[in-house]
């Protein structure tokens, strides 16, 4: 009889061990295919953003060739519309169920990233059939067909042009009319794209982790049956499943801030170039051209470099914070210069009042706390004003470093402050922000055990005060 009952018990602690040994597997095939599956929506996303910058400069050089007549910027208009016509002839081949590599060399050709262009294959053949996923398809076929229809208008402009080059302008201002239309409205479905394919990947991170829940639940029933040794070692087991999860969602979360902030992040810098760019178009010295190529130079050299700490930072999620040292007149005289070139409808008037000390802290994280704030700060002055100014005034005082940046702008409704801060939060008037800067601002803040204070008086301005935990450099 004991040999039975042992061997039951044997048999019982088989079948835990089995059960456990199949739950392990699931979770684990559950936040591999659940990360593989939010990384291919990331990718749909980030090629969205490649979709919707190629045709944005695709309508400018389409709308420069109707006014200026030069067959350059027909060209550089083929050249980019090749994008999202490229995206079009990846999905029709997904569709036609062709070879993959087909698929993959249309998608590189779109200038999506080798990885991405993988991914994104993945996830369209496993889940075009799933209701959530399907708007999101059904929303690039209605853009696909405004590229269609830009392309043929295109068509009809060059053959135009070509039997009448002195077109009236009346006429050309038709055209360009028509171009901003069609623009306009492949942006709203870039739009609308974007939001169908975050309320995916807020669904599946939901399910993955509500399934992940379930199984660590069932696995904790379990292990309340079998002695305290398995307990211990299961518990243990389940623990370390937890910080699985949480390392998932944070990754989830962070990949989320990157793949939305790039286009907030570093627009100002773009900006700038553009602005650059047409002053050195029109200028005739050659003196003054060659200053705008070495401005040119000067900020593509701090972008690279800014875009190669963006890479680095979001491969290491868990990065401690670096000890770097800067000079905090230079810092911010810097970041300035990166800015002051935007495309903006009135000058500003920047005044410093800062401690000139050097410090040591996290260059990387400050400069992008800095950047964001004085970015919109920029984007949100008051035309209607006689002048606008900015000022940034930074002193140390106990050991921390107090950052004011205060302006004269439009303001903050006092119903929106409470919510600035929030990740997609977009206050309603001019609609220019994405609603992550200041998310990630307040992020990196966080991080660096800081803290920040926003007030605003509507129609007045704003003023931003951060407190940063430092070192003085002697």
């Amino acid at each position: 009889m004991e040999k039975i009952l042992t061997h039951r018990k044997k048999t019982i602690i088989y079948n835990y061990a089995v059960y456990i040994f199949i739950s392990i597997i699931l979770i684990v095939s559950l936040n591999h295919y659940g990360l593989k599956l939010i990384n291919g929506l990331r990718a749909f996303i980030s090629g969205e953003s490649l979709y919707m910058k190629a045709q944005h400069e695709a309508t400018r050089h389409l709308t420069n060739y109707i006014f200026t007549s030069n067959p350059k910027h027909y060209d550089l208009f083929i050249e980019n519309l090749e994008v999202p016509v490229s995206d079009s002839l990846a999905r029709v081949s997904m569709d036609k169920k062709e070879s993959q590599q087909i698929t993959y060399q249309l998608l590189l050709k779109a200038k999506n990233l080798p990885e991405d262009a993988k991914n994104i294959i993945w996830v369209y053949n496993n889940f075009k059939n799933f209701d959530r996923f399907k708007n999101a398809v059904k929303i690039w076929k209605e853009a696909d067909l405004l590229i269609i229809e830009l392309e043929k208008l295109s068509r009809e402009i060059k053959a135009t042009l070509t039997q009448n080059p002195e077109m009236e302008m009346q006429k050309r201002k038709e055209y360009a009319m028509q171009i901003d239309n069609l623009s306009r409205l492949i942006t709203i479905k870039g739009n609308d794209f974007d939001r169908s394919l975050i309320t995916t990947v807020t669904f599946v991170n939901r399910a993955v982790l509500l399934m992940i829940m379930l199984n660590a639940l069932i696995i904790g029933a379990c292990l309340l049956v079998l002695s305290i040794k398995y307990i211990n070692r299961l518990t243990a087991l389940q623990k370390d499943t937890q910080i699985q999860n949480e390392v998932l969602m944070q990754t989830n979360t962070e990949l989320d801030l990157f793949t939305h902030s790039v286009s907030h992040d570093l627009r100002a810098p773009i900006s700038s170039l553009q602005g650059i760019i047409s002053l050195a178009e029109i200028e005739q010295s050659d003196a003054q051209r060659t200053e705008y190529f070495t401005l040119m130079k000067q900020i593509l050299a701090r972008q690279d470099s800014f875009i190669l700490k963006i890479i680095q930072f979001s491969k290491n999620k868990r990065i401690d914070l670096n000890e770097d040292t800067i000079h905090l007149p230079t810092f911010f005289e810097n970041i300035v210069e990166d800015l002051k070139y935007s495309d903006l409808n009135t000058p500003i008037d920047i005044t410093y009042k800062i401690t000139p000390q050097t410090i040591i802290t996290d260059a990387f994280r400050l400069d992008i706390i800095c950047r964001n704030v004085l970015s919109n700060a920029i984007k949100y002055s008051d035309t209607s004003k006689a002048v606008n100014y900015i000022n940034i005034i930074v002193d140390i005082k106990d050991n921390e470093l107090e950052i004011l940046i205060e302006d004269n702008g439009i303001g903050v409704e006092e119903a929106h402050q409470e919510k600035i801060f929030e990740m997609f939060y977009v206050t309603s008037h001019h609609n220019k922000g994405s609603g992550i800067g200041l998310y990630l601002t307040q992020q990196m803040i966080n991080k660096m055990n800081g803290k920040a204070k926003f007030n605003s008086v509507f129609g007045e301005g704003c003023a931003m005060t951060i407190n940063i935990p430092t070192c003085v450099v002697s």
